[in-house]
């Protein structure tokens, strides 16, 4: 259902966009410049604010299905509320299987109103520490796929591979649709093949898929030359700490490389006002692109609530507003290559869709169902709370890096450091974690407890 709604999501993106682009083909037939750009802008303006009222619809059911959610039976089953827990298990479960799942229940540990004798165990006891570990490592080594990021810039990435926009586009769709195609071949054979399986076969599919597509963008991305020695004479110096404004068309990439650009040519512009990193790309045959603008308030961004809380700990995870506030822009790289041609980007999109169809059978269905199987009931909710956070954690870094690395390093670089993350993926799924299929957690607990 979260692929599906995936889908749903790129669909609706997809129909605000065509009508974005209906309105732009009709403006641009206008001899009034002024007036075609007020309607282009009105139209961009409208679909971001259709896109949020149609996503209000989903939450707004999701609000309403919460109140038909129970609490879990191992939680009422802890605080003596014996019936209750019953009750729950019920749901989901014949009587018969009801009543064996809550003596185990009984025979592992004792309702808190009973005791405490459940509860002397130490939280550092293998037990204990080894799926809590395992946990950690593989949420952690989840994210650091890469997954979010390529979802989020899917459409640029095949863009700079050599596909067109508009085909682009279109694998967006196509790469959500296979997610979610994939999820029902995963659903169909999780408790026929088991998680371990599945992990250990959609990791190692994603290293393949993530190596492939490292090294075609590194064939692609060798021959670019970094022009910043052109550059750095037109940031114009003002009060403001400098700026630069650059038309990347055909005439100003001859004015950069010093010749005529006989192909379509792509520049990637990478600049700073001190912690505060940006990046920029256009290509010489996108009809539409917009000069390169960059001004302090298009990178540094205002302090937040969250910033300001972890400086207050003398913890700074998060750039200081304060110390850009001087810093004078930095150009560091002007980058300037050939497009890829459509072979290029073909295979860079085959790669992406062999990751995804990997993905959605390993981690995208099976990485949730084991961990929540995984983790022993004493630890279940602090452990998967803290394995969440680390996953969260992860994953923000990654969005955050994601940009600035490909600016500086290039694609090659951010696909060979997920492919290596995802190695760790695979070892971990492969050796280290346990087959949860057809087992009670009780079971799994006691799997740990007598594992030598």
């Amino acid at each position: 259902m979260l692929t599906l709604g995936l889908v749903l999501a790129a669909l609706v993106g997809l129909f605000y966009a065509n009508k974005v682009d209906d309105v732009i083909a009709a403006a641009t037939a206008l001899a009034d410049k002024t007036e075609a750009a007020q309607k282009i802008n009105a139209a961009k303006d409208n679909a971001w604010r259709s896109i949020f009222w149609v996503s209000l619809i989903p939450g707004l059911l999701f609000c309403l299905g919460t109140l038909l959610l129970t609490e879990s039976p191992r939680w009422l089953f802890r605080r003596g509320r014996s019936e209750a827990a019953l009750a729950a298990l019920k749901r989901s479960r014949t009587p018969e299987q009801a009543q064996v799942e809550l003596q185990e229940m009984a025979a592992t540990s004792q309702p808190a109103k009973s005791g405490a004798a459940g509860q002397k165990d130490s939280l550092l006891s293998r037990k204990y520490v080894i799926p809590f570990v395992i946990a950690v490592i593989v949420l952690a080594c989840t994210q650091a796929t890469g997954v979010n990021s390529i979802l989020a810039y899917v459409v640029n990435i095949l863009n700079q591979a050599g596909l067109p926009g508009s085909v682009a586009n279109l694998g967006d769709v196509s790469i959500k649709i296979l997610n979610c195609i994939m999820t029902v071949v995963a659903v169909m054979l999780v408790d026929r093949k088991g998680r371990k399986f599945l992990l250990t076969l959609g990791s190692a599919g994603i290293v393949i898929c993530l190596a492939s597509a490292g090294i075609l963008f590194y064939q692609a991305e060798r021959g670019r030359t970094d022009y910043i020695d052109v550059v750095k004479p037109m940031v114009a110096q003002n009060q403001e700490g400098g700026s630069l404004s650059f038309t990347f068309d055909a005439a100003g990439c001859q004015l950069l490389t010093g010749q005529p650009a006989t192909r379509p040519m792509q520049a990637t512009f990478v600049y700073s006002y001190g912690p505060f990193t940006g990046v920029q790309t256009r290509r010489t045959d996108d009809p539409v692109a917009k000069p390169v603008e960059i001004t302090r308030s298009s990178v540094v961004q205002p302090d937040s609530v969250i910033g300001k809380f972890f400086r207050s700990l003398h913890l700074n995870p998060f750039a200081n507003p304060a110390d850009a506030a001087s810093a004078p822009l930095v150009v560091s790289k002007v980058l300037v290559g050939p497009v890829p041609d459509t072979t290029h980007g073909w295979l860079v999109a085959l790669c992406l869709l062999g990751f995804i169809a990997f993905f959605a059978v390993g981690p995208g269905v099976c990485v949730w169902l084991a961990l929540s199987e995984l983790m022993p009931t004493r630890i279940r909710s602090n452990g998967m709370s803290i394995a969440l956070l680390v996953n969260q954690f992860v994953s923000t870094s990654i969005a955050a890096v994601f940009l600035p690395t490909v600016g500086k390093y290039g694609y090659a670089a951010m696909f060979m450091f997920w492919a290596g993350c995802t190695v760790v993926y695979f070892i971990t799924a492969a050796f280290f974690l346990p087959e949860t299929k057809g087992k009670t957690l009780e079971e799994i607990e006691q799997y740990f407890s007598r594992k030598k």
